[in-house]
């Protein structure tokens, strides 16, 4: 078969990526070459209609298929960990519509509109200044910890939104009993969820001469534990998650030239659109 002559017109890389993860906690065979510098291609037709798509955004199926159309290198993107997601989102925005994001922001002080243009680049830098922080003594115990893989993460959160808009409508039962019921059963499922996340979370558990990574006894200890061992471990992990959040930029107010921190989320609908 002949090579199609517009070929040399297709999607070429616009920017090189470098995982903030370095590559780190990818199952093998999830990458393809060196993930300092995956290549990013702008965004097709198609990519900006998924993003239009709710269901698709919902279920995180138009983040992963947008991820493996302009970062053909992350072959798996469901599998990826929830660190590299936001990079890579900006990224591919970045390669499609440049470096600046034009927003808006009310001054803090005089309370005027201020235009601004948010430079993605500096997102990035600071994602790869980061590092994981993996490891926790608790007491005898050293607890070794991952991040959630976006499929783990996007499952946890659709569940909890679904508990959520339970809650909302349980006002709508008369019946106290029933309501009451309902509620309990709700809020153990919210538990019953979060300890899910929790324990997917911990990747062993290393105590004397054992190792233990078998999910099952990681659950089982979680249940028997003492208090402090649950809450230094879920502060290390709000602490990780906290600085792998996304930063808000400095900005001064043309009108009185107050500083402002704006900050910008990664809303897919809205964060790839040409302004």
């Amino acid at each position: 078969m002949e090579n199609n002559p517009l070929q040399k017109y297709y999607r070429q890389p616009k920017i090189y990526l470098d995982l903030p993860s370095k590559g780190n906690f990818y199952p093998a065979g999830s990458i393809e070459g060196d993930p300092s510098k995956l290549p990013v291609f702008g965004m097709t037709a198609m990519d900006e209609i998924m993003f239009k798509t709710p269901d698709a955004l919902f279920n995180g199926e138009a983040t992963v298929n947008v991820i493996r159309s302009c970062i053909p290198n992350i072959l798996h993107p469901w599998a990826m960990p929830q660190l590299d997601v936001d990079a890579c989102l900006i990224a591919i925005r970045i390669a499609t519509y440049g470096e600046k994001l034009e927003t808006t922001f009310a001054c803090s002080s005089c309370g005027e509109d201020n235009k601004f243009d948010l430079d993605l680049t500096k997102s990035l830098e600071y994602y790869l200044s980061l590092e994981y922080d993996a490891s926790i003594i608790v007491g005898p115990m050293m607890v070794t910890v991952r991040p959630l893989t976006y499929k783990e993460a996007t499952e946890i959160n659709t569940r909890s939104f679904e508990l959520r808009r339970q809650l909302y409508n349980v006002s709508s039962i008369e019946d106290e009993e029933l309501k009451n019921q309902t509620l309990n059963d709700i809020y153990k499922k919210i538990a019953d969820l979060s300890g899910k996340g929790f324990t997917t979370a911990i990747a062993k558990i290393e105590v004397e001469d054992s190792v233990v990574d078998d999910p099952a006894y990681i659950q089982e200890w979680l249940k028997n534990s003492d208090k402090e061992f649950f809450d230094s471990i879920r502060t290390h992990l709000e602490k990780n998650n906290e600085k792998w959040s996304l930063r808000s930029q400095s900005v001064n107010c043309v009108e009185c030239s107050k500083e402002n921190k704006v900050a910008f989320g990664l809303d897919n609908s809205d964060f790839f659109v040409k302004r």
